[in-house]
């Protein structure tokens, strides 16, 4: 999996000299995420032309360093895709568009990393970036005015090596073989979800999707956060509050309304009421699931748009 520069950690450093450090910083980062399974390091498009200090751009940079440096920097970081193309790769349904923001700036990067569920990293130039989770403001909208969509997400971040390892058990997920399509999610549901039991509709809902699809990187990656709480619970009842995304349950009124659609029969022939819900973006997406105290499994019930 390639993984995404955070171009809104660049400044400028009051010496070259300084902005040198951060770059053999940031290298030494993406050699030690590369050992760990990620692949290119995708930067937003001008990036050669950011100023890394007064008069002193990446440009000026790459002149500077050894060959090394400098071939490892244009080979994996100055050639498309770039972040741009990967925000407009998403957008493959020709309707609807995506707009990531931090503090009120627009950001391609964290942005992008957001829609691929994959890493972004920073210079090491703040405590701000000293973090290894950044929550970003999402916008999702299509061409009818109703349908946007804003919502809050948190990208896994590293700006330090004590990042990654902090990281480690979700690099491992995420780095794992790709799953391409929803029907070989299914397929292989308890390869790569051990913890977890999918309802019989499950294929339905998301057989026609693909890995181009945004919503099947958010639902693989809620299902993956699911499966790796199901994983820590030992004792008393799955408490949500430790999952990674936002976990509610149903209010008392949508539950009397929905009674029926959130009935649903389980794997082992008991039905049940389904009310605690995972989010997920672009669009009003629900996963709904059931936490079984005794078996220690979690049921997969419902894979969605928001059921109105």
């Amino acid at each position: 999996m390639d993984f995404f520069f955070n171009e809104l950690s660049v400044k400028q450093a009051e010496h070259p000299e300084i902005a040198k450090q951060w770059m053999s910083d940031l290298l030494r980062l993406y050699k030690t995420a590369y050992q760990r399974g990620f692949k290119r390091l995708i930067t937003p498009q001008n990036i050669l032309s950011e100023f890394l200090a007064p008069n002193y751009t990446f440009s000026h940079w790459l002149k500077d360093v050894d060959n090394d440096s400098r071939s490892l920097f244009i080979t994996q970081a100055t050639h498309p895709p770039f972040a741009e193309d990967v925000l407009e790769k998403k957008a493959d349904d020709g309707s609807r568009l995506f707009e990531f923001s931090y503090n009120d700036k627009i950001t391609k990067g964290l942005g992008a990393a957001c829609l691929v569920g994959s890493l972004s990293v920073s210079f090491d130039n703040s405590p701000e970036w000293d973090k290894t989770s950044i929550s970003i403001r999402a916008v999702y909208f299509s061409d009818e005015e109703e349908d946007i969509i804003e919502e809050d997400e948190d990208v896994k971040h590293s700006c330090k090596l004590n990042h990654l390892e902090f990281l480690k058990k979700w690099i491992e997920t995420v780095n794992k073989p790709p799953i391409p399509n929803g029907k070989i999610l299914c397929l292989k549901q308890k390869e790569f979800f051990p913890h977890l039991v999918f309802c019989k509709d499950i294929e339905a809902q998301i057989s026609h999707l693909h890995e181009n699809h945004a919503e099947f990187i958010q639902i693989k990656k809620r299902l993956f956060e699911i499966n790796n709480c199901c994983a820590d619970w030992q004792t008393g009842m799955f408490d949500i509050e430790i999952m990674p995304s936002k976990v509610s349950p149903e209010s008392d009124s949508r539950l009397k309304k929905l009674k029926t659609e959130l009935t649903i029969l389980c794997p082992d022939g008991t039905k049940r009421l389904f009310s605690l819900h995972s989010r997920y973006t672009p669009g009003a997406g629900r996963i709904y699931f059931f936490p079984d105290e005794k078996k220690r499994i979690i049921y997969i019930g419902y894979i969605g748009e928001k059921i109105i």
